[in-house]
């Protein structure tokens, strides 16, 4: 007998049902062994409630019929003395269970109705735990012997790495549904995120749209009043040189006209003459200037290489005038022999137009006036700084600097467009970037260009 036990143990312990996490599986492949090994009637397998106050059969075999999840419980409150003997976690084993001590609570209300006479109850653990019970029951009286019981327990051993089984597959279906819902929130989201992101947009592309009108709102107004002014004021002039002129006619043909007259009116006429001719001059100028804002940036010119620490004190020395004239000392810190790939006569205007700025707009006081040049270079890049010692911007004018018309001296005749070419001319034909800021005194102007320019030529 005891060779048969062993050969059901091992035949058992290498069945891969066991470890696939179901416990009626493992439930049917256990208990037919048992039967089979001890030749008893019954055997089933209890599992006690979290509190331990109630035990519940969750299957029965019972003279070869099976009966999974049989309508079966049992409470501590009812059969005190057996759920004490449980507690002591070791097995229960009673030749007549009804004398026994620890199974006599069960003779009248079961054990007599299902003729019942010997009793084995083996504790099933897990996780160090009592969690249950393996239940063998034969209705005749049996004594039962070290083998049965031995081989009782190993099954009740397996039968607790076939909960551990449960309790994976349980975990894994567990994740599996986490990581589902998990996909369909991320899921979610992203649609959502992506909905947002084309609201955003969207969005974007409207405020675009709308600055780019409003920009061109303030062009057509900007361009309107610079352009109405000298032309209203020639229009005037030239009314009042025909109104005077009509005058001298009529004198004339009167005989009324003195020689005091004549060259009275006569003046009058060549002021208006010349005040037209000054208002059509500075209209003409404005068109160029217009002209020249806009067609910076789209200029076809041929890039050629420009040695810095030649090229910028020649641009220097044609507006040598305007530094004396407004006692600006300029300051060149340029690395020896320099060269960069650039258009030589943007390159110059962009400069010219920098210092220019800050000669009229930087300086309000009788300071030392200094405009530093600085260059440098690095792999693929290089800079030049233009930085002043004036007053600097605050936050309005730092913001609308590089605006069409933007300018704070148009009492003094500016126009507010050389910022605007200088930042065309960088953005498109240099391909480059430019920024302005404020220093611990005054502004730094900064440009940067690639040291390779993108041509479309042939």
């Amino acid at each position: 007998m005891l060779t048969n036990l062993h050969d059901i143990l091992f035949n058992i312990s290498r069945n891969p049902d066991v470890d696939k996490g179901d416990l009626t599986a493992s439930s049917r492949l256990l208990l037919s062994s048992i039967a089979q090994g001890l030749e008893i009637d019954r055997a089933s397998v209890w599992l006690l409630s979290d509190d331990r106050m109630q035990m519940r059969c969750i299957y029965l075999l019972d003279c070869a019929e099976h009966h999974p999840e049989p309508n079966m419980a049992l409470a501590r409150a009812d059969f005190p003395r057996y759920f004490a003997a449980l507690d002591g976690e070791r097995n229960i084993v009673a030749s007549d269970a009804h004398q026994h001590p620890q199974t006599s609570e069960f003779s009248a209300c079961y054990l007599t109705p299902l003729q019942i006479c010997s009793m084995l109850d083996t504790p099933i653990h897990h996780h160090g735990a009592m969690v249950g019970i393996i239940c063998l029951e034969h209705r005749q009286a049996k004594l039962w012997n070290n083998d049965e019981i031995t081989f009782a327990s190993f099954l009740a051993d397996i039968y607790g790495r076939a909960l551990s089984a449960s309790e994976r597959v349980r975990y894994q279906n567990e994740l599996e549904q986490l990581n589902s819902g998990l996909e369909q929130i991320v899921s979610q989201r992203t649609q959502q995120l992506t909905q947002s992101l084309e609201q955003l947009q969207q969005t974007q592309h409207r405020l675009i749209e709308v600055e780019k009108m409003a920009s061109l709102g303030r062009l057509v107004a900007g361009i309107a009043h610079e352009i109405n002014t000298p032309l209203g004021i020639a229009v005037t002039a030239n009314s009042h040189a025909e109104a005077t002129l009509l005058e001298l006619e009529q004198l004339f043909h009167a005989n009324q006209l003195t020689r005091q007259r004549f060259a009275h009116n006569g003046n009058a006429i060549k002021n208006c003459i010349a005040m037209v001719n000054a208002n059509l001059q500075r209209s003409v100028d404005l068109v160029n200037s217009f002209k020249q804002t806009a067609a910076a940036s789209s200029e076809q010119k041929k890039a050629e290489n420009l040695q810095l620490n030649r090229f910028i004190p020649d641009v220097l020395s044609s507006i040598e005038s305007i530094l004396k004239q407004h006692h600006v000392e300029v300051q060149i810190h340029i690395p020896e022999r320099m060269q960069v790939q650039s258009f030589a006569s943007p390159l110059a205007l962009i400069l010219t137009r920098l210092i220019e700025n800050a000669c009229v707009h930087a300086f309000n006081t009788e300071q030392k006036r200094q405009v530093i040049i600085r260059t440098s270079q690095n792999k693929h890049s290089w800079q030049l700084e233009v930085r002043d010692n004036g007053r600097g911007m605050d936050k309005h004018e730092l913001a609308r600097a590089f605006e069409p018309f933007f300018t704070t001296r148009r009492s003094a005749g500016a126009k507010g467009l050389g910022l605007t070419l200088v930042f065309n001319l960088v953005s498109h034909l240099l391909q480059g970037e430019i920024s302005l800021h404020n220093a611990d005194t005054g502004c730094v102007v900064t440009l940067n260009c690639p040291l390779q320019l993108t041509t479309n030529e042939p």
